[in-house]
């Protein structure tokens, strides 16, 4: 054991050295290691900021494609077509590269983690002094304190990549010791994960600071980054409970308030600001839209690196149009929802119309206003200069998000400057709406906090919502769910609001009864060919409690270890 110790210790920190994505007070020093041993394996304050910058590496990976597959897709806000994700193909999805990258993602984070914490702990405090500085009890009490942090940021990063394991396939295996491979142990309870989620959290808590002092730092935990997601974590149980008539459901979404208060009160001392426009929050040209207040936790890219850097402002546009690679959509049904003349969730954030980027002067692509108008825009109209090659209007049959913006086309350069949210203020905001909601029904607070949304999106009160239009809980909480749907479309948190809400089964009734109608009004416009494929593709006999609403683990993990085929053994199909 000591030897497979040595050997992970030597692979490790030379990864560390490499992934050294996150700046911190120094840049990492080129420090090559040979033949580490345990004991000299993490000995300096530099060897703990490598360890954590590396944990922070497999971020981007992790949230640059999968995350929209799995959460949006597999929901009724995203759309590719024939994709196994888009039509609930659970018996295929179990060998998708996007789910096998997310498993290897996040228990690469969660094993950095796991090296890091322990040994971080044995290194002596003298370590973390600055250098040549006369010793202080006000030095000795900042080297406690970054030593603490940097602890604090291991912790949060392993409960967030669990959170994200158990949010993609239920049941997973709980490892907290780098001495063991995941594969080699048996699934936990999805309560014994979250109770480890929190314990992580609230160490993580305790001594992460609420800013960085510069922007350098952008993209690490912070004590609000923490109480967020403890926020999520109890509403996550809470929602299970209500759902299964198990629990005390009440007690965990007290515990959620609790927590949404706490990210609240930094909103009050100016910690985080809610953007005046939805567009301040997604702008990738301006470096104040970057740092925006509105983000509590982000993965950061820096386009001028040649590591670190992401490549996500790609995935979402097709190449027509800013030459992107179009792998994520927006369905023609979710856009058809949206109020597309008033509000700049999609005005600003969609992009519905365009003119083909390499003729533009000819040839034009429209958004169907309706379902009923599927089919009808494609036409030709005579170009008097050049007869061959005549002017055309094409239809789309989905719409991107702007919330990527690729800023070089024609470059080819694919180091993309766009942060990809992962909690920001609006969330927690429409958080306590719903947690307010659970706890006492409909009332005004939870009205006003929406309301503090729409007003934004809208830029005027006039489309508020009104507290009489919601007599019960559940009417609220599937205004609450659309809302979330406006606000966080291509996000990657469609499918776990869906699940944790108790609509999953609705709303993909819903989207699938739709891609049927829209199926039938375009072969109807279209002089009816036969077009039921486009729609017999998709699932129907959906359950409540249905195991499609998670992902197979990887076939490479349960044919070493069939144990994790019974991850989903809970629910039904």
């Amino acid at each position: 054991m000591h030897k497979i110790m040595k050997l992970l210790m030597k692979i490790f920190l030379i990864i560390v050295v490499l992934a050294g994505v996150y700046s911190c007070e120094d840049p990492l020093k080129e420090i090559v290691y040979f033949e580490l041993t345990e004991d000299l394996a993490f000995g300096t304050q530099e060897d703990a900021l490598a360890a954590i910058n590396s944990i922070y590496e497999p971020l981007i990976a992790v949230t640059n494609r999968d995350i929209f597959y799995l959460n949006d897709i597999a929901s009724d806000g995203g759309y590719r077509a024939n994709e196994n994700a888009e039509i609930l193909n659970f018996n295929k999805l179990n060998e998708s590269q996007d789910v096998v990258w997310s498993w290897e993602g996040y228990y690469t984070i969660i094993s950095r983690a796991n090296i890091a914490i322990p040994n971080i702990e044995k290194i002596e405090v003298e370590k973390f002094y600055a250098k040549d500085v006369t010793i202080t009890d006000q030095v000795i009490e900042e080297a406690k304190a970054l030593k603490a942090r940097y602890l604090a940021e291991a912790h949060f990063l392993r409960a967030w990549a669990y959170y994200q394991l158990t949010d993609i396939f239920y049941k997973v295996p709980l490892n907290l010791t780098f001495e063991k491979e995941a594969r080699n142990i048996p699934l936990s309870s999805i309560e014994d994960i979250e109770a480890q989620i929190i314990s992580d959290l609230l160490e993580a808590e305790k001594s992460l600071p609420e800013t960085y002092p510069t922007n350098n730092d952008a993209g690490r935990a912070t004590i609000g980054a923490a109480q967020g997601m403890l926020c999520r974590v109890y509403m996550r149980a809470a929602g299970r409970m209500r759902l299964s008539g198990n629990g005390d459901a009440n007690t965990n979404w007290q515990k959620a308030l609790t927590y949404a208060n706490k990210v609240l009160a930094l909103e009050s001392k100016g910690v985080y600001v809610l953007q005046k426009r939805v567009w301040d929050i997604f702008n990738p040209d301006l470096e104040a839209t970057k740092y925006n207040k509105e983000l509590i936790f982000a993965v950061r890219s820096n386009p001028n690196s040649n590591f670190g850097t992401s490549d996500i402002g790609m995935n979402f546009t097709p190449w027509n149009y800013d030459m992107g690679w179009n792998l994520i959509n927006i369905p023609l049904s979710a856009a058809w929802q949206m109020d597309m003349q008033n509000d700049e969730r999609f005005t600003k954030l969609v992009v519905s119309a365009f003119k083909d980027v390499y003729e533009p002067t000819r040839i034009n692509y429209v958004m169907p206003p309706s379902i009923e108008k599927v089919g009808t825009l494609y036409k030709e109209t005579p170009n008097p200069a050049n007869p061959a090659k005549p002017f055309i209007t094409k239809e789309l049959d989905a719409v991107y998000t702007k919330k990527y913006k690729y800023q070089r086309t024609g470059t080819y350069n694919y180091h993309t400057g766009n942060n990809m949210p992962v909690l920001r203020l609006a969330d927690i905001i429409l958080c306590k709406a719903e947690i307010l909601n659970e706890l006492n029904s409909p009332t005004q607070e939870s009205i006003d906090l929406i309301n503090r949304i729409r007003q934004r999106a809208f830029q005027s009160s006039t489309f508020n919502l009104n507290l009489a239009d919601y007599p019960s809980k559940e009417k609220l909480r599937e205004a609450i769910c659309d809302e979330r749907f406006l606000e966080f479309n291509s996000e990657g948190m469609r499918r776990p609001d869906l699940i944790r809400m108790g609509l999953w089964k609705d709303r993909m009734d819903k989207y699938i009864t739709t891609k049927k109608l829209q199926t039938e009004w375009e072969e109807r416009n279209l002089g009816a060919p036969d077009l039921s494929d486009k729609w017999k593709v998709y699932p129907r006999d959906l359950t409540e409690n249905d195991k499609r609403r998670y992902f197979p683990i990887p076939k490479k993990e349960t044919d070493i270890n069939p144990e994790l085929l019974k991850h989903l053994d809970d629910f039904k199909n």
